[in-house]
């Protein structure tokens, strides 16, 4: 698993620190990877061992394909305890086009903590890599995570795309959601205020702004 590097972007907000996957982080992410309830709008099945959650954090924790994906842990800025993570995925820089995902574990889950966290790697992926276009694929009754996006200025663009998915011995429909960067933008929307957050790469600097 990938260490901890001076050239890996941490994303830090007003309440969280979002850092490379780090083989720490386990326990916590096999709080959201193994829990049935956190999984059951997934694309695949909870995880029903810690080896199998580690094997999804070494895809995370992977920096060598930065054009094809890049995952953060989202961990507690005090503790820097991991509690969930976001990642984009299916990049297409040359449509400046990606996927996010993202997942918080149910003991944290209520209080804005994946919309903070998701906005913060939005910003970063419309910033800083230059996306125009990006996608989230939304189980048709997740209703939570159709609400987070919606507040970050993402549109439902289509839906249901049946059975989209393979899972287990079955299958699961999605709704597709999209961002549209405004061209000139540095940010979402160039519009979102309040709780500024840090992009750390190499030295810091302000990065953006964004409201709750």
């Amino acid at each position: 698993m990938a260490r901890a590097s001076d050239d890996f972007p941490v994303l830090t907000t007003e309440r969280m620190r979002l850092r490379l996957v780090e083989p720490r982080d386990a326990t916590g992410l096999h709080a959201c990877f193994g829990d049935p309830q956190a999984m059951r709008f997934w694309d695949f099945p909870p995880c029903g061992t810690m080896a199998q959650t580690v094997r999804i954090m070494r895809w995370l924790a992977r920096t060598t394909s930065p054009h094809d994906h890049l995952g953060w842990a989202v961990a507690d800025k005090r503790r820097d305890r991991c509690f969930g993570m976001v990642c984009y995925h299916h990049r297409e820089p040359r449509n400046k086009r990606l996927e996010i995902g993202y997942i918080i574990a149910p003991a944290h889950q209520g209080r804005g903590m994946g919309t903070e966290a998701v906005r913060a790697v939005l910003d970063y992926c419309t910033g800083t890599l230059g996306a125009h276009r990006v996608h989230a694929l939304i189980h048709p009754e997740n209703h939570r995570s159709m609400q987070l996006v919606e507040r970050l200025g993402f549109h439902c663009e289509g839906g249901p795309l049946t059975d989209y998915w393979r899972v287990g011995d079955s299958y699961r429909s999605a709704m597709l959601y999209a961002f549209v960067a405004p061209t000139g933008a540095a940010g979402p929307a160039g519009t979102l205020q309040a709780a500024s957050y840090k992009h750390h790469h190499g030295r810091a600097r302000k990065a953006g702004r964004a409201r709750q």
